[in-house]
């Protein structure tokens, strides 16, 4: 059987541009975008990375029919709005620099999960001691009298946490009062100067005290991180309707019995033209769409407490219906046989013990059956599984089906198994290799490349096999 495993490199390869840059920069554009001068295009999207990654955009110019690709006003202005209202969006876009891949952005999501654990903690932590809590949050510890009505978090929790609203950043002017003492005035103009508060819509007040509606801050981030999934679907769509120029040779990628994908778009079954069902993991674009974008599990109790678990993947997997069964359909079908064949097995040595049966007709003919029953599941359960693994990072984030995949070749599934990863350059070859040892560990991964089970080889270049030339970006 032959298998084909996909992830966000596969896009990359056949030039869409769907990494989280690509993404980051069109969103930008439409932020920016000047209303009064019409539709947006392609170009007007991605220009500006076009000196950047000349060579990539000269190639998905070359493929797919990027002028086709609008964005009408009506569009522009919605954008706009969701852009602006959407505080993982704004979160991300101040911190455009810290975050490279789509990895990276599911760490900083988990970072800020984080950290409003340490602020739901200390206000906990607080409440315990006092009825009322001082909604200012300072990040450096003085020694005054009063600096126990405070809770402390540093700079970057606070400046985090005030991206995603769950702290406001107000700025002010000091000056003095007619005693000389220092008093704040703040004003909605950036400065500077300014502190932090908790936001005052998560407190519930009474009479003698008030508390913290955790749920109601968790509950509003799960929202906006499920209309960021919005707005990334409107953007995988965008994509996923380029239409080719021409039709490509598929013959690299026709032959699989099998395909999973962790992508979201439908490039593979575009390429091929064919309905051949492949599965998504993580979901897949569209007007239904199911995408599955979070962090891998919740580390911390105080998250678990108070039930965030709308931002793991596994929640959104389960919510959402998506394909997750993986190769665990194939794992069990190879037990279920090796379990059917050692039971004929042990059924036609009984009766070849017993020669006396061979006389009997009836006996005779349901070892005739058991025994071509037994050489079809014998030959079934000795099927070599080809698996070819293309642009997917093999990171942390996916420990569990990548443990799953190279659980063929080994003590309890015996099944044989090779798998070929492809890689872009060398150091993504360094880098997929690192991911895999330490999810592995050196003995499964070098027992593996030992045995011949596990190899690496460049991508398939689609460029030559379709003899495609690149265009000039006007």
């Amino acid at each position: 059987m032959n298998i084909l495993i996909v992830g966000n490199g596969f896009d990359l390869s056949h030039y869409l541009p769907t990494k989280y840059d690509h993404f980051m920069v069109a969103m930008e554009a439409i932020e920016n975008w000047d209303l009064s001068v019409g539709e947006m295009s392609f170009d007007d999207l991605f220009g500006s990375l076009y000196e950047k990654e000349n060579y990539f955009f000269r190639y998905t110019k070359a493929m797919y029919q990027t002028d086709e690709a609008k964005i009408s006003v009506d569009q522009i202005i919605e954008l706009k709005q969701h852009l602006k209202e959407n505080v993982w969006y704004q979160y991300f876009s101040d911190h455009v620099r810290q975050v490279r891949t789509w990895i990276d952005f599911e760490k900083k999501i988990e970072e800020v999960l984080n950290y409003f654990t340490k602020l739901f903690e200390k206000i906990t932590d607080f409440y315990n001691k006092d009825n009322n809590l001082e909604l200012e949050v300072k990040t450096s510890i003085s020694n005054d009298a009063i600096s126990n009505k405070f809770i402390y978090l540093g700079e970057r929790a606070c400046d985090a946490l005030s991206c995603v609203k769950i702290l406001e950043k107000k700025y002010y002017k000091s000056v003095r009062d007619s005693n000389g003492y220092r008093e704040f005035n703040y004003t909605d103009l950036k400065s500077k100067n300014y502190n932090y508060f908790i936001s005052d819509k998560y407190i519930k007040r009474f009479d003698k005290y008030d508390f913290y509606m955790v749920e109601n801050s968790i509950g509003d981030l799960n929202e906006s991180l499920n209309n960021f999934i919005d707005i990334f679907n409107w953007y995988l769509c965008l994509i996923c309707d380029l239409k080719f120029k021409s039709a490509i040779d598929d013959s690299y990628i026709s032959n699989y019995d099998k395909v999973y994908s962790f992508n979201y778009t439908n490039t593979y079954t575009k390429i091929c033209n064919n309905n051949r069902y492949v599965d998504f993991l993580h979901g897949k674009a569209g007007v239904n769409q199911n995408i599955v974008l979070g962090i891998s599990d919740l580390k911390s109790e105080s998250l678990k407490n108070i039930k965030a678990y709308g931002f793991t993947k596994y929640h959104q997997k389960m919510y959402k219906n998506t394909d997750y069964i993986f190769l665990s359909e194939i794992i069990n079908y190879f037990y279920s046989t090796e379990r059917k064949v050692k039971s004929l097995e042990d059924e036609i040595n009984s009766y070849l013990d017993n020669p006396s049966l061979s006389v009997d007709v009836y006996f005779r003919t349901m070892f005739d059956a058991k025994t071509r029953d037994y050489g079809v599941l014998k030959q079934s359960s000795e099927e070599i599984y080809n698996i070819q693994i293309w642009g997917h990072s093999l990171d942390q984030s996916d420990e569990n089906y990548i443990k799953e995949i190279f659980s063929f070749n080994g003590e309890f599934i015996q099944q044989r198994c090779n798998i070929i990863v492809f890689y872009f350059n060398n150091y993504a070859k360094f880098e997929l290799l690192n991911n895999l040892l330490s999810i592995l560990g050196s003995n499964l991964v070098e027992r593996w490349m030992k045995n011949g089970w596990l190899k690496f080889e460049p991508n398939p270049n689609l460029i030559e096999i379709n003899n495609i030339q690149p265009v000039d970006l006007t």
